[in-house]
């Protein structure tokens, strides 16, 4: 009986403890009284609100970080793009200053020459067959060039004959290709035939023929365009010998000449044309 009424007396305490504090939050509400349940969830409602503030603020500063971003690749390439301009213009200057430096020197070269005249042009595009050397160059009969006409470096060094041409282009056959022959002479004054040949074309090399049976050709000699035949001017450097050999024939020899123009690196090159000059004694009467 004593369990039994400890037992009861226990939730009969624990029914009015609950009645007791319903009461109490009833005139703790009645009173205008902020209870811990609405501070609870006020408190939860601010963390909710602080937690969206700083989200909003987090994406509006990565938005900021991603704008300058931008801007700073805009600028970036901005200053690319005047690096690239400013790196134009050097190559002009210095493409410019070595086309002047090749006319300087060709004028040296031909000072006192009276009965030629030169025209300039650039190398466009190689011939990429195997079977020939030969390029294109930007001038034509727009400036006077002639099928024939030869081709020289800033050095007066043969470079090659126009064989084809065009009103703002033409083909330029390479010294040392096989369809090119010209007079050639040696350093001592004999005369031979300084032509290209298939075989010494894969090496960069052009063979002198129909050397004098009693001559024989030095090594390192210098052989030069003799101008027979007036179509190719006299003294224009073709090259020097390099090996010396005996004709089939065995009574005579030939020589292999190394180009003295540097053809694989050729940018400029200058046509050369013969100027007629009066004679003197036509104006008389």
């Amino acid at each position: 009986m004593k369990k039994y009424l400890k037992t009861k007396g226990a939730v009969i305490g624990a029914a009015a403890g609950v009645f007791v504090l319903i009461a109490l939050l009833s005139v703790l509400l009645a009173a205008g009284r902020v209870s811990f349940v609405q501070n609870g969830i006020h408190a939860a409602g601010r963390s909710v609100e602080t937690g969206i503030r700083n989200f909003v603020g987090g994406l509006e500063s990565l938005y900021d970080r991603m704008h300058n971003y931008d801007q700073l690749e805009e600028e970036h390439q901005a200053l690319l793009d005047q690096l690239a301009y400013y790196q134009y213009l050097a190559r002009e200057a210095t493409d410019a200053q070595e086309e002047i430096r090749r006319y300087r020197e060709l004028l040296g070269l031909t000072e006192g020459v009276h009965n030629e005249r030169y025209l300039d042009a650039y190398v466009l595009t190689w011939d990429p067959s195997n079977w020939t050397s030969a390029f294109t160059i930007d001038a034509g009969t727009d400036v006077g060039i002639e099928v024939g006409d030869a081709v020289i470096n800033e050095r007066r060094e043969f470079v090659g004959i126009i064989r084809q041409v065009g009103r703002n282009w033409a083909t330029v056959q390479t010294v040392i290709d096989p369809g090119v022959r010209m007079g050639g002479q040696l350093g001592t004054g004999v005369a031979a035939v300084a032509e290209g040949n298939f075989a010494l074309m894969q090496e960069g090399n052009l063979r002198l023929s129909y050397v004098p049976s009693n001559e024989v050709p030095l090594l390192y000699d210098t052989v030069t365009t003799s101008g027979l035949g007036g179509v190719i001017p006299q003294g224009l450097v073709i090259g020097q010998i390099v090996r010396v050999g005996l004709e089939g024939t065995g009574i005579s020899y030939y020589g292999v000449i190394e180009p003295a123009a540097d053809i694989s690196r050729l940018v400029q090159v200058f046509i050369v044309q013969r100027i007629d000059t009066p004679d003197p004694t036509d104006s008389e009467e």
